[in-house]
């Protein structure tokens, strides 16, 4: 090869890398303006851990199969919702201050209750939904039982310096909030916030003492002033109630003894939503708050209507059963009721037919009974 082609082929190839190097120094100089260090996701995870424990195998004895999340960003146009079939849920949240409400399962699986006010926080709301009797007492508006259902409320912060926080691989929120250095290290950065569901539905105990309990064929009764729903982000009643039934299934019979005038007991349960905001107290009701009514269908064909004022006598109680020393509102168990028949009612009675022999009872018409304020007993 001489000299001249020599020179020809180093030129040719500078002018072929030349380019490549002004390429390389363009995308490099547009580099300047974003370093990488900052090429990281703009948002946090946050890790819910919910303990239905408390509310539901305790109170309920079950446990969900799922759970509902709703967060309500102060920058945000719409909640944001998420849904899962566990006890714990891994969420992604852009820095904003966030409100929060957590139930078991989804809107749809609650057949017999209404949402309302489901895009706002301060308002959102479930109620029972209602139907009419044609029975005894025809045509009366009555509220469905609700289902086991408990809410948990909670607010918190995601700020802009938790986004980019170095080395925060895990660490509880309530303690970053306290104490920024608390981090322990592992592979995925989140922040954990445990949650404990309060429960918003409650068990109406009713225990009625009764003379003759053997006359009694079937009983029916309903309580009035009964709490329609609640307020998911309150925790609290709604103030308008409702009535809700208690048909003869409900009921179970104990009788002491088969004497003609032994006593007896009749008790039912009932799940609800318990008493209207502002009538948790004893001291804030009126006995006209809450009526009890009875039909009874006794064994000889006859009926017997009983009602009673009963707003004074109903009590929250302990899981032991004792009266609950209730220091706020949202400090609610079960409920009871008790009343006593024996004073105001003398049922008829049949004792079981002896083996050749009869008995045939004569027993006059009942008159309607009175209206009658139990008071305390």
């Amino acid at each position: 090869m001489n000299k001249r082609s020599l020179i020809c082929n180093r030129t040719c190839r500078t002018f072929r890398v030349l380019p490549l190097i002004g390429l390389l120094l363009t995308l490099l100089a547009s580099c300047e303006r974003r370093p990488l260090e900052l090429e990281v996701e703009e948002d946090v995870r946050v890790k819910l851990l919910v303990k239905w424990k408390v509310a539901f195998e305790f109170i309920y004895g079950i446990e969900p199969t799922g759970m509902t999340v709703m967060l309500w960003g102060d920058n945000a146009a719409a909640p944001q919702v998420e849904i899962s079939n566990s006890d714990s849920v891994l969420l992604k949240l852009e820095p904003d201050r966030y409100r929060m409400i957590i139930f078991n399962q989804t809107f749809s699986e609650f057949p017999y209750l209404g949402f309302y006010d489901t895009s706002r926080f301060d308002s959102i709301a479930a109620r029972s939904l209602s139907y009419t009797t044609r029975a005894w007492n025809s045509g009366i508006t009555n509220l469905y039982y609700p289902d086991p259902m408990a809410v948990a409320v909670d607010s918190f912060t995601i700020s802009k310096d938790m986004v980019h926080q170095d080395s925060t691989i895990f660490v509880n929120y309530n303690d970053y909030v306290e104490d920024k250095s608390s981090i322990y290290s592992e592979r995925i950065r989140y922040y954990e916030i445990p949650e404990t569901p309060y429960p918003m539905t409650v068990t109406l105990f009713v225990k009625a003492k009764v003379k003759r309990r053997q006359s009694i064929k079937s009983i029916e009764a309903s309580l009035s002033g009964l709490a329609e729903g609640f307020y998911m982000s309150k925790v609290n009643r709604t103030r308008e109630g409702g009535t809700m039934e208690l048909n003869d299934e409900r009921w179970k019979r104990y009788t002491y003894g088969e004497e003609e005038d032994s006593m007896g007991y009749i008790v039912a349960e009932m799940p609800s939503f318990g008493l209207p905001y502002g009538k948790e107290l004893r001291a804030e009701r009126d006995s006209l708050d809450n009526v009890l009514k009875f039909h009874f269908t006794l064994i000889d064909g006859e009926t017997l209507d009983l009602t009673y004022h009963v707003g004074k006598d109903i009590q929250y109680i302990t899981p032991d059963g004792e009266e609950a020393q209730i220091r706020y509102r949202e400090d609610l168990y079960n409920l009871k009721l008790e009343v006593d028949l024996t004073d105001v009612m003398v049922m008829p009675y049949k004792p079981p037919v002896q083996s050749g022999a009869g008995f045939n009872a004569e027993v006059a018409d009942w008159e309607e009974g009175p209206i009658i304020d139990m008071g305390t007993f």
